[in-house]
């Protein structure tokens, strides 16, 4: 009588735990999305494109201002170490709640070609527009995402005397090194 008891019980807890999961299995994610979700459970998630073949796994993401701009592809390598990495605009991506995997619409081969992730460059607003571009979409903040023109980087030179006019002061002092970036 235990075991079939045992056997209800984790039965149920197992049926609860699917029906839970995939409560949410029709919603998008989507920016103004009213779900939330935590980078920590989508680094991982493998991606795979419409074909249903396997492309890589999401490595990391990087934030812009309001929005996720890029998800890091990992492809190959073994322990996470020595792979090919390849920044896709997150608009590029879609989510299979159902699946719990991303879905990207891009051929295995086309994907060889990608731009690859170098953290060296990915500040520059024509890196990014070039990887926008390779995945067929415009760059949301040429399209007035922010009813502003982008600004190119901010030498710091400039920057240090603009800081000094705002705010004047008898001890000059420091600033160190630091990297203002405007893009997107």
């Amino acid at each position: 009588m235990r075991k079939i008891l045992t056997l209800i019980m984790l039965i149920s807890l197992f049926s609860f735990g699917w029906m839970v999961a995939n409560s949410y299995a029709t919603e998008p994610m989507t920016k103004g999305s009213s779900k939330p979700y935590e980078a920590s459970k989508l680094i991982g998630t493998y991606v795979q494109n419409l074909q249903g073949e396997y492309l890589g796994r999401v490595d990391d993401f990087i934030i812009d201002k309001d929005r996720i701009a890029f998800g890091i592809l990992s492809q190959g390598g073994f322990l996470g170490m020595g792979g090919k990495r390849v920044a896709i605009p997150f608009d590029a991506l879609s989510y299979d709640h159902k699946g719990g995997y991303f879905v990207l619409d891009i051929s295995r081969d086309r994907l060889e070609s990608a731009p690859v992730f170098d953290r060296t460059r990915f500040i520059s607003p024509a890196w990014a527009e070039d990887v926008y571009r390779f995945f067929g979409l415009q760059p949301y903040w040429t399209e007035g995402g922010y009813g502003e023109e982008v600004s190119p980087t901010v030498e710091e030179e400039t920057m240090k005397k603009e800081i000094m006019e705002d705010f004047p002061s008898e001890e000059e002092g420091s600033l160190g090194e630091f990297l203002y970036q405007t893009w997107p």
